[in-house]
C-alpha cells in the first residue's frame, strides 16, 4: 500500500507536510507560524461563551506550571504542549475518542515533530506529567468560566470528574474579565510569541540547559 504525503499551506505560504515520508524529513513550522495558527483555533469546537483559542489556553497552562514553582524548561513545554495543533487542528476529547486509534496515529507524529524541532523531548520526559496535570486544571477552570456546564444536568467529564480524584477549577483566575473579553486573536498571538521568546532566553541562560 502506497503512503500518501499530505500537507497544509501555512500562514506564511509554505507547504508543511503532516503525514507520509516527507513528515520524517521536515521540521515543525517557525514559532511565528505556530502562534498565528493557535491564536485562531478555538477550543471546545467553538461552543465556549466567547472565542477561546488554543494560544490563550496554552498561556494559561504555562501560568499554572509557573505557579507550581517549576522551571523555565517546564514552562516552555507547557506553552508548547498543544503546538502540534497548528498542524492538525484541535479535536475535542469526545471526537478523539470517537475516531479512536486512527487519531492517535495521526496526531502523535506531529506532536513528536514539534518536540524534536523545539528541543522539548528532555523537558517532556522530566515534566510531562506535571504539564498534563496543569492542562487538566486549566480544563476545569475553563469549564467553570466558559462553558454552560451544570453538574445537576450534564454528564460528568471523565478526565476531571473521576470520583475521589476530581480536578477542581482554580481560585483567583477569571477567564471572563472585561480585559480578556476585549482581546482579539492578535493579542493572544503576540502574547504567545513574547512568552515563548522570554522562556527560550531564560532556558538558554540556565546551567545544564536541556536541548534534547
Amino acid at each position: 500500500m502506497t503512503t500518501v504525503d499530505e500537507w497544509i499551506l501555512t500562514s506564511e505560504g509554505t507547504e508543511q507536510p503532516i503525514s507520509g515520508f516527507k513528515l520524517l524529513m521536515c521540521k515543525a513550522p517557525r514559532i511565528e507560524v505556530i502562534a498565528h495558527s493557535l491564536a485562531q483555533i478555538n477550543r471546545y469546537t467553538g461552543h465556549a461563551s466567547r472565542p477561546y483559542s488554543v494560544a490563550e489556553h496554552s498561556l494559561l497552562v504555562a501560568d499554572i506550571v509557573a505557579s507550581m514553582g517549576l522551571d523555565h524548561h517546564a514552562q516552555r513545554l507547557a506553552l508548547m504542549h498543544d503546538a502540534h495543533e497548528s498542524l492538525c487542528g484541535d479535536a475535542s476529547t469526545p471526537v478523539k475518542v470517537a475516531v479512536g486509534t486512527a487519531w492517535m496515529e495521526f496526531e502523535h507524529p506531529l506532536a513528536l515533530l514539534v518536540r524534536t524541532t523545539y528541543h522539548l523531548k528532555a523537558p517532556y520526559a522530566a515534566h510531562g506529567k506535571a504539564v498534563r496535570h496543569a492542562d487538566l486544571l486549566a480544563l476545569a477552570t475553563e469549564r467553570r468560566d466558559l462553558m454552560r456546564f451544570d453538574p445537576k444536568v450534564n454528564t460528568p467529564w471523565s478526565v476531571i470528574d473521576q470520583p475521589g480524584a476530581r480536578v477542581r477549577p482554580l481560585d483567583g483566575i477569571d477567564l471572563n474579565t472585561p480585559v480578556r473579553e476585549a482581546m482579539i486573536w492578535r493579542h493572544h498571538r503576540d502574547a504567545f510569541l513574547a512568552r515563548y521568546h522570554d522562556l527560550e532566553a531564560r532556558c538558554k541562560a540556565m546551567p545544564g540547559s536541556a536541548t534534547a
